[in-house]
C-alpha cells in the first residue's frame, strides 16, 4: 500500500479511481503497470468489495472523488482487517477444447452456498480452447461468506470440476480427456420413467469381461424366468448371449409396470414365450409344456424376489436343479429367522402377524425403537424405525392397508429387534450346496431428513478383512439351514456387538438393474453374479473355476453411490446429472428424475434421486469423485426447479443472457444473499445535480457500473466515446447495469477544442462538473479533457500516462524500485535489448489491458516472433498496437491495490493478489483474484508504494 501510493504521486495521479498491479519481488515491490481507471471485470467484484468492507467499493467512492468531498472524507484509509467475510474472484480455466453443446456446469455453480454472481462468455456453440491467458478463460465467478471454510470448500469444488470438465458437453468426443464421457438414454416404455447413463469408454475395464459358452446345444433348450425385472434382465440376456432360449412367467398379482422394468444393458430383450401363472402348479406347467413345444425346459430361475416360490416350486415339479419347497414361503422373513436360530445362529427377536392383536404383546414387551417391515419386503419397502408404541400401532395398521412396490397386498407385518451395528450384504451363487462369494458390501446408511434408514450407497468389502473372515462362514451357514443349495442369493446381516445377525435373505440375484456389474468384474478381474448364476444352473465345469471368494486385495476401488436429497420441487432441469458423467471414475448412472417429475427429501431406498457407480484404479480419484458429489447434495447441484425452495437459503441465481452486437456473454446473478443487503452503501449529493452533467469517456464493463451509480445520485451522464474505439465495446454492458442510457452520446471529434465544443452543444444548460475515465482507453482523453474544462483531474503534465514504459521511467526517477525494460515500434529498437537480457522476458503491448498479448518469451527467437506478431495485431479495446514493451521477468506473486483519490489524497479501497499459475503449456494463467487483508505484511508494504506510484 505505501509502495502504490508512492507511484501515485510520482505518475501525477491526483484524482479518481486506479488500478495498480505489482509484483513483490525478493527485494521489495515492483510495479508491473498502473491502471488510471477503475478495477475492471464488469464491477462484478462490487458486492464482494461491499462484503468485506462493510459496505463500500471502489464504484462508489469514485463518485464521493469527484462530485462528494464530504462522502469522500468519512472513507477510511484502507480496508477494515479482518475483513468482515471472506471471498475472491474465481476464474474458470479450461484442460479441453471442443464445441459446446450445452453447459449444464453453470446451473450447478449457481448453487454454490458462496454464490455471488457468474459471468462467461460461452453459451451453445461457442468453440472452447485450452486456457492459456485471462482472455482465454471460459467465466469468472464472485465468492462470498462468512464462514471461510464454506468459501474453501466451494473453491476447491470449482477447482474439481474443471479439471474433469464438468462444465460442457461437447459436440463431439474430446481426444485430450481420456475418461468417460456417457451416452444418454431415456425409457420411454410403459414402465418407470428412467433416464439412465453409460460410460462406454472404459477401456480399463473391457478385458474384464467374461464370456460362459455352453458345452451342449443350447438351442434345443429353454429356460423360465420366474418375474424377470431389474437384474432379472441381465440374466435372462446372458442366458440368451449363451444360445439358449428364454421363456418369461409373470406370478399372479405381479405389478403391470414392472415388467417393463429393463435395464438400459437389456434394451431390446425378448423372449421366446411370456406366460401369466395359472391357477394351480400342474396348470401353470401345463402352459409352460405347451409354450417350449419341442424345447426342453432346462432351468427354471428366480428373475426378482416376487418369483422365488413360483421359481421353487416349479423347478421341483419340472425335476430340474432347485432349492425345492421343504421350507415353504422361503421369502418370509419371520420364517428365516425361526430357521436360523433353530440352527444355533444369533437371529433377531420378532413377532409377527396379519392383526395387531398378534403382535401387541411383543411391542408391549420389546425394548425401543422397534423395527417394522412387510414379512416380504423388497429392498427397504415399508421399512420404518418406530419409537414408541402408539408410532409401531399406526405404522402396523399403515402397512396392512398398503400395497406392495411388486405388487399385491401386504401379506402381514414383521416386528423386529433393532440391531445395532452396521448392515452388510454377502452377494453367493450356488450349486448343489457349494456356495461361492462373488461379492461382499456394507451398505452405507445415515440419518438423513428425519429418517433412520437413509441408503448413501453401497461398498465392497474385502473378503479377507475382520468382518469378510466372520461373515462369509456365517451367511454359508444361513443358506445351509434355509435349504438354498442352488442358484443366486443376496444376503444381508447386521453386525452387532455379539456377532453377525441375518436381517434377510433374498434368494434371488442383488437387484439394482445389475448395474454394478461393471464394478464387480473390475473389483474381480472378470466376474460377477449375472454370469455366475448361469454357470451354476447351466454350466457345471465354468463354475468349477470360480474361486470360493473375491481376491483380496481387490483389483481396483470402486463402490455404489446412492444420491440423497436434501430438498424438494418440481423439477425444471437436471444439469447436475450431466456434471456426473464426468466423473473420472464414472462408469453407470440411473434416476428416475426428468423434467416435470416432483423431488422430495429422501428418506429410505426408494425416495433416493438416482444411483452411481464408480470404479477407479486409483481410490484417491475415487474418494475425490464421492466427496464432489457428497457436495452436490448438500447444495442441491442436480437440479433447478420450477418454483424457488424456501429450503435451500443460499443462493440460486437468475439467468440473464445479452443479446445485444457486442461480445455474447451470458450472466447470473444472485439476488438472494440477504446477508449482504445492509452493506448497500448510497451516497446522496448534497448540491442540485440535476442541473449538472458528468462526461464518462468510454464507459464500458465496470465504467457503466459509475454511469449508473453517478445517475443514481441524480445526475445527468454523457458517453464520449474516444477515435478507434471497438464499436462492439460499446456494448459490453454488465447485467447490473441493464436499461442504462445517456443523456446523449458523442464520439471524439478531429480535436480536443472540437470535442469540447460538441459536449458544450449536447450539455445545453447543463453544467458539466465531471469528466472521468470509463475505460482504459478513455484515461488520456479524461485527462486532457477534464484539464481544459477546469475540472478535478490529473492533467496532461505526464503525457499518455497509460504507456507502461514512461510509467517505469517516471517511477524510477522518483527512486522506486522499477522494472529493466525497453520498447519500440520496430524490432531494432529492442533488439540489443533482448540480446543482453537474462531469460524469459515478458513482451506485451505498451498499452495493454489486463494480459491482452502479455506473452512469456523463453528465447531471442520466441520474442522475436512474438514482437512481429503484437505489431500486426489490433487491441482488444480497438486499435492497432501502438509499440510493444520488453521487460525483465519479475519473480515473485503479482498484486492489485485499488485505490480512489481526491486532491492527492489517496484512499486505499481494496488490495488483491493474483492466482496466476501455469497451464495448459503457459506461464500466465489466471486462476483468480484474492483480497490480501490491508494489514498484512504485504498490504503494509504496497499501499505505500503504490501511493507513491
Amino acid at each position: 500500500i505505501p509502495y502504490v501510493r508512492g507511484v501515485l504521486d510520482s505518475l501525477g495521479v491526483r484524482n479518481g479511481p486506479s488500478h495498480g498491479e505489482a509484483m513483490m519481488t525478493a527485494d521489495g515491490p515492483c510495479l508491473v503497470e498502473m491502471n488510471c481507471r477503475a478495477h475492471g471485470g464488469d464491477g462484478n467484484w462490487r458486492p464482494l468489495c461491499r462484503a468485506l468492507t462493510g459496505g463500500y467499493s471502489q464504484v462508489g467512492a469514485t463518485i464521493d472523488a469527484y462530485l462528494e468531498p464530504h462522502e469522500f472524507s468519512k472513507l477510511p484509509d484502507k480496508p477494515p482487517s479482518p475483513f468482515k467475510a471472506a471471498g475472491q474472484e474465481v476464474i474458470l480455466v479450461s484442460y479441453s477444447s471442443g464445441t459446446v453443446l450445452s453447459t449444464p456446469g453453470f446451473e450447478v455453480l449457481k448453487a454454490l452456498p458462496s454464490f455471488l454472481s457468474f459471468e462467461s462468455g460461452i453459451q451453445k456453440g461457442s468453440k472452447v480452447d485450452y486456457t492459456i491467458d485471462l482472455l482465454t478463460g471460459i467465466g469468472s465467478i464472485i465468492l462470498a461468506h462468512p464462514d471461510p471454510v464454506v468459501l474453501q470448500r466451494d473453491i476447491d469444488f470449482i477447482r474439481h470440476m474443471e479439471k474433469i470438465n464438468g462444465f460442457f458437453v461437447y459436440e463431439t468426443k474430446l481426444e485430450t480427456l481420456k475418461r468417460p464421457r456417457a451416452n444418454r438414454y431415456v425409457d420411454d416404455s410403459d414402465g418407470p420413467n428412467l433416464t439412465r447413463h453409460m460410460s462406454n469408454d472404459r477401456p480399463e475395464l473391457r478385458g474384464m469381461m467374461r464370456r460362459g459358452m455352453t458345452t451342449t446345444d443350447a438351442s434345443k433348450e429353454v429356460v423360465i424366468l420366474v418375474d424377470p425385472y431389474s437384474t432379472g434382465c441381465c440374466i435372462a440376456q446372458e442366458i440368451k448371449k449363451r444360445g439358449y432360449s428364454i421363456m418369461a412367467l409373470w406370478t399372479n398379482g405381479f405389478a403391470e409396470g414392472m415388467k417393463s422394468h429393463v435395464p438400459l444393458s437389456c434394451e431390446g430383450l425378448t423372449y421366446s414365450a411370456q406366460l401369466d401363472e395359472a391357477n394351480t402348479l400342474d396348470e401353470t406347467v401345463d402352459l409352460i409344456r405347451r409354450a417350449a413345444g419341442e424345447l426342453r425346459v432346462v432351468a427354471a430361475i428366480a428373475g426378482g424376489e416376487a418369483g422365488v416360490d413360483l421359481a421353487d416350486a416349479l423347478s421341483e415339479r419340472l425335476r430340474l436343479r432347485s432349492n425345492g419347497t421343504e421350507n415353504p414361503n422361503r421369502r418370509d422373513k419371520k420364517i428365516q429367522q425361526e430357521l436360523i436360530k433353530a440352527a444355533g445362529f444369533r437371529s433377531v427377536r420378532q413377532s409377527a402377524g396379519k392383526t395387531f392383536t398378534e403382535v401387541e404383546q411383543f411391542l408391549d414387551s420389546e425394548t425401543y425403537p422397534v423395527v417394522l417391515k412387510p414379512i416380504e419386503s423388497a429392498g427397504s419397502d415399508g421399512v420404518k424405525l418406530c419409537h414408541n408404541f402408539n408410532e409401531a400401532k399406526n405404522h402396523f395398521d399403515s402397512l396392512m392397508q398398503s400395497q406392495m412396490v411388486n405388487g399385491g397386498a401386504c401379506p402381514a407385518v414383521l416386528c423386529q429387534e433393532f440391531l445395532q451395528g452396521r448392515e452388510y450384504v454377502v452377494d453367493h451363487v450356488s450349486r448343489d450346496g457349494i456356495h461361492k462369494t462373488v461379492m461382499v458390501w456394507v451398505y452405507d446408511k445415515r440419518p438423513a431428513n428425519g429418517s433412520q434408514f437413509v441408503y448413501f450407497g453401497c461398498v465392497p468389502v474385502n473378503p479377507e478383512s475382520y468382518e469378510g473372515r466372520i461373515l462369509i462362514p456365517y451367511v454359508r451357514g444361513v443358506l445351509d439351514s434355509l435349504g438354498v443349495r442352488n442358484g443366486p442369493s443376496h444376503g444381508e446381516a447386521m453386525m452387532t456387538a455379539d456377532g453377525p445377525c441375518l436381517v434377510e435373505m433374498n434368494c434371488r440375484a442383488h437387484g439394482g438393474d445389475g448395474n454394478w456389474r461393471p464394478l464387480c468384474r473390475a473389483l474381480t478381474g472378470g466376474y460377477s453374479q449375472v454370469g455366475a448364476t448361469i454357470d451354476a444352473y447351466l454350466e457345471p465345469h465354468e463354475f468349477s473355476k470360480l474361486p470360493d471368494k473375491p481376491p483380496s486385495p481387490f483389483k481396483a476401488a470402486g463402490q455404489e453411490v446412492i444420491l440423497v436429497s436434501y430438498s424438494s420441487g418440481t423439477v425444471l432441469s437436471t444439469p447436475g446429472f450431466e456434471v456426473l458423467k464426468a466423473l473420472p471414475s464414472f462408469l453407470s448412472f440411473e434416476s428416475g428424475i426428468q423434467k416435470g417429475s416432483k423431488v422430495d427429501y429422501t428418506i429410505d431406498l426408494l425416495t433416493g434421486i438416482g444411483s452411481i457407480i464408480l470404479a477407479h484404479p486409483d481410490p484417491v480419484v475415487l474418494q475425490r469423485d464421492i466427496d464432489f458429489i457428497r457436495h452436490m447434495e448438500k447444495i442441491n447441484g442436480f437440479f433447478v426447479y420450477e418454483t424457488k425452495l424456501e429450503t435451500l437459503k443460499r443462493p440460486r441465481a437468475n439467468r440473464y443472457v445479452d443479446d445485444s452486437d457486442g461480445p455474447n456473454l451470458t450472466r447470473h446473478m444472485s439476488n438472494d444473499r440477504p446477508e449482504l443487503r445492509g452493506m448497500m452503501r448510497r451516497g446522496m449529493t448534497t448540491t442540485d445535480a440535476s442541473k449538472e452533467v458528468v462526461i464518462l469517456v468510454d464507459p464500458y464493463s465496470t465504467g457503466c457500473c459509475i454511469a449508473q451509480e453517478i445517475k443514481k445520485r441524480g445526475y445527468s451522464i454523457m458517453a464520449l466515446w474516444t477515435n478507434g474505439f471497438a464499436e462492439g465495446m460499446k456494448s459490453h454492458v454488465p447485467l447490473s447495469c441493464e436499461g442504462l442510457t445517456y443523456s446523449a452520446q458523442l464520439d471524439e471529434a478531429n480535436t480536443l477544442d472540437e470535442t469540447v465544443d460538441l459536449i458544450r452543444r449536447a450539455a445545453g444548460e447543463l453544467r458539466v462538473v465531471a469528466a472521468i475515465a470509463g475505460g482504459e482507453a478513455g484515461v488520456d482523453l479524461a485527462d486532457a479533457l477534464s484539464e481544459r474544462l477546469r475540472l478535478r483531474s490529473n492533467g496532461t503534465e505526464n503525457p499518455n500516462r497509460r504507456d507502461k514504459k514512461i510509467q517505469q521511467e517516471l517511477i524510477k526517477a522518483a527512486g522506486f524500485r522499477s522494472v529493466r525494460q525497453s520498447a519500440g515500434k520496430t524490432f531494432t529498437e529492442v533488439e540489443q535489448f533482448l540480446d543482453s537480457e537474462t531469460y524469459p522476458v515478458v513482451l506485451k503491448p505498451i498499452e495493454s489491458a489486463g494480459s491482452d498479448g502479455v506473452k512469456l518469451c523463453h528465447n531471442f527467437n520466441e520474442a522475436k516472433n512474438h514482437f512481429d506478431s503484437l505489431m500486426q495485431s489490433q487491441m482488444v479495446n480497438g486499435g492497432a498496437c501502438p509499440a510493444v514493451l520488453c521487460q525483465e521477468f519479475l519473480q515473485g506473486r503479482e498484486y492489485v491495490v485499488d485505490h480512489v483519490s481526491r486532491d492527492g489524497i489517496h484512499k486505499t479501497v481494496m488490495v488483491w493478489v493474483y492466482d496466476k499459475r501455469p497451464a495448459n503449456g503457459s506461464q500466465f494463467v489466471y486462476f483468480g483474484c484474492v483480497p490480501v487483508n490491508p494489514e498484512s505484511y504485504e498490504g503494509r508494504i504496497l499501499i505505500p508504494y503504490v501511493r507513491g506510484v
